[in-house]
């Protein structure tokens, strides 16, 4: 997919994707400096909205302050303008789905691996998005890696940021090329972790069960969204350290991200996930998410933001 070709907002300005450029001597790039959010927006599947609409906005958001200021970074704008920029750009974009890359870095200057960090710039990018995974309705292979998830005391898993992402992507990069789809990482106690970028979910008898933050993982917006989506359909939930040998017992493997949204681990280490198929948890799971991304569950409406109701009119051209 082509991410450089849409629109960005860069400090209070959109711009062609051509035209937004930092200096290739910028800190954030030499030190990996700087937090970030992804964001999906989406149809809007009732009358009631126009859309596109943003799927949990405002957490996104938020989330990208926290993990700023844990980075010792100050946003230099509040989160409803920030909100705002979002909703613009998705409008602007012409797209009716897509993802959106909101991006705080150091401005170019001195050069310090604690640079200049009050001199901060946001950046927000906008492109199509054509699936992280390929034929993941269908159930995914994933592997348990030989990679340790970074500690809090070392890259804290709780921050979204870009230096941290190193960790689980050398993770995943062994996975595909050793043929799987995704990876699982373990924490420095052994136990399951999260995957290079989801949160795992497993179903043992007939409770759903994810790590909690605790462990070393992120507080994943989706993560949250399906334990409430759980509630609703009756699936008792337990937040709980989680050995690898249970994923291998477990009646279903789920993963949850904003990128891969919500799919079926089918096969883990080689071998097959219950039945080797997606199973009726994900299924119902699946479904009731794909209502709420799309504005068609009133009791979970909070969770997407129509870019037409945040908005002034706006010109549709960058």
């Amino acid at each position: 997919m082509d991410v450089t070709s849409g629109p960005v907002w860069i400090d209070g300005q959109v711009v062609d994707g051509t035209d937004a450029l930092v200096h290739v001597m910028n800190p954030s790039l030499h030190y990996g400096w700087g937090a970030y959010e992804g964001i999906r927006f989406y149809p809007s599947g009732t009358p009631e909205l126009t859309g596109p609409l943003v799927f949990r906005l405002r957490e996104h958001i938020r989330r990208l302050f926290n993990s700023s200021r844990a980075l010792g970074m100050r946003i230099p704008y509040t989160e409803q303008e920030l909100i705002r920029a979002c909703a613009d750009l998705a409008l602007r974009s012409g797209l009716s789905s897509g993802y959106l890359r909101p991006l705080v870095f150091l401005r170019a200057g001195a050069m310090a691996v604690a640079a200049q960090l009050t001199d901060v710039q946001v950046a927000i990018g906008c492109w199509a998005w054509s699936g992280y995974l390929p034929d993941a309705d269908k159930g995914i292979r994933v592997r348990t890696s030989g990679w340790v998830r970074s500690g809090p005391a070392q890259l804290p898993p709780s921050i979204k940021s870009t230096g941290g992402y190193i960790n689980p992507s050398l993770a995943r990069l062994e996975a595909v090329r050793g043929g799987d789809h995704e990876a699982i990482l373990l924490n420095q106690a052994g136990r399951v972790a999260e995957a290079s970028a989801a949160n795992v979910f497993a179903l043992l008898d007939g409770v759903l069960v994810t790590p909690p933050v605790e462990e070393g993982i992120l507080p994943g917006i989706t993560r949250d969204a399906l334990l409430d989506l759980a509630a609703d359909l009756g699936v008792p939930t337990q937040q709980r350290p989680l050995a690898p040998a249970e994923l291998r017992m477990a009646e279903e493997v789920l993963l949850a991200g904003t990128a891969m949204e919500l799919v079926a681990v089918t096969t883990l280490d080689g071998l097959p996930v219950g039945e080797g198929t997606a199973g009726p948890v994900f299924t119902a799971l699946r479904a009731e998410f794909d209502k709420a991304i799309s504005g068609q569950l009133p009791a979970h409406r909070d969770w997407v933001t129509d870019v037409t109701g945040v908005l002034d009119p706006v010109s549709t051209s960058p």
